[in-house]
């Protein structure tokens, strides 16, 4: 009888410590060394800035966790069709699945179910997106936040009054950023002017420059702010050779990228609002593998997080005035603290977004 007693405890000994490495529910579980691939899905890297960035918080996050299997799977550019069997090979094949968008996460809605085991962190999600897949973390950038900050910053150190805002397409998230430009704007002198031009797609780097172009020239504008992925470096270009006027850069500190290969364009580029989805993704692996990410849920990460802020590196500390940076620092500490509203282009309107863009209008 003892020996039935002894047996059936051990038993329910291992059959709790198997369920507690399983990890289900929300809270993510206990340690999560069984996952030993980690797989990033993307469009395609090289584009010096989101991807890539994201890339990297990737593969931090393999090397804080030691794991050894770390892969990109790019499904290229413009090519909808190869997205979903992209992400299904991806998870036949890797434990931890990352990648980003809304699109990508309605191919994740489809598939989640089919693997109980695996884990998906999709990043740059709609905030008002309701996860209910209990495998599946989401995040939502603010970069409404960030960039007001940027918008700030641009009027505050624009001698013309009037500003520029190059965008790839108009969706939601690309308007969002333009929303808190505006709104920066505006904050730092009622009277700002904004010129918004989209380009249409996030790789008509020629495109960008021509807008740019315009905007300089005809608008008047001596400080823009790229938000089209590679087609934003043709805006460098245009600042560049329309009397070296400032740009901001998106996503990375967009400076670094050029300091080597082509320091003249680096020196137009006077800060980036980083949204630093590197930050983020690797918390978030690092997070996985403690057993403490919320699993089941959407969480909004913006400048208290310290991920949606502008790059104060060595030239912008040179060349943007002590009381402007100090400007910006108060700016951001009232953000963080909540005590700055930000309107968000999610959930705006049709007439209330366009009422904005035509109140800034040179």
């Amino acid at each position: 009888m003892k020996r039935i007693v002894l047996a059936c405890t051990v038993l329910s000994m291992l059959l709790s410590l198997a369920l507690t490495g399983c990890g289900d529910g929300k809270d993510g579980g206990g340690s999560e060394s069984k996952w030993n691939s980690i797989v990033y899905v993307c469009s395609n890297l090289g584009d010096k800035s989101f991807c890539d960035v994201s890339w990297k918080g990737v593969q931090d996050g393999a090397e804080d966790n030691d794991i050894g299997t770390v892969k990109c799977i790019e499904f290229g550019r413009d090519t909808k069709s190869k997205m979903e069997p992209t992400m299904v090979d991806a998870a036949d094949a890797y434990d931890l699945i990352v990648s980003s968008g809304g699109e990508m996460l309605e191919i994740v809605e489809k598939i989640w179910e089919d693997y109980p085991q695996k884990r998906f962190i999709m990043f740059d999600i709609d905030p008002l997106y309701e996860n209910k897949m209990t495998n599946v973390f989401c995040i939502n950038f603010r970069q409404n936040e960030g960039d007001f900050l940027a918008g700030a910053l641009a009027e505050k150190i624009s001698k013309t009054g009037t500003i520029g805002y190059v965008g790839s397409m108009e969706a939601v998230v690309i308007q969002d950023f333009m929303v808190g430009y505006i709104a920066g704007a505006v904050y730092a002198d009622p009277n700002a002017k904004v010129a918004v031009s989209y380009i249409g797609n996030s790789q008509d780097s020629p495109k960008a420059k021509e807008l740019a172009g315009i905007q300089i020239n005809v608008n008047n504008a001596d400080v823009l702010h790229q938000v089209a992925g590679a087609a934003g470096l043709g805006l460098f270009q245009a600042c560049l050779e329309n009397g070296k006027k400032w740009a901001i850069g998106v996503d990375a500190d967009q400076r670094n990228y050029f300091l080597e290969t082509d320091p003249e364009l680096a020196d137009v580029i006077l800060t980036s609002m980083e949204k630093r989805t590197n930050v983020a993704v690797r918390e978030a692996i690092n997070k996985t593998y403690a057993g403490k990410l919320a699993y089941g849920t959407l969480e909004k990460w913006g400048v208290a997080k310290k991920v949606t802020v502008l790059a104060e590196n060595d030239f912008y500390k040179e060349h943007v005035p002590a009381e402007v940076q100090a400007y910006i620092d108060d700016l951001e500490e009232k953000v963080a603290a909540g005590k700055i509203e930000i309107d968000s282009a999610y959930g705006m309107d049709t007439e209330t977004y366009n009422a904005l863009r035509n109140s800034v209008k040179p």
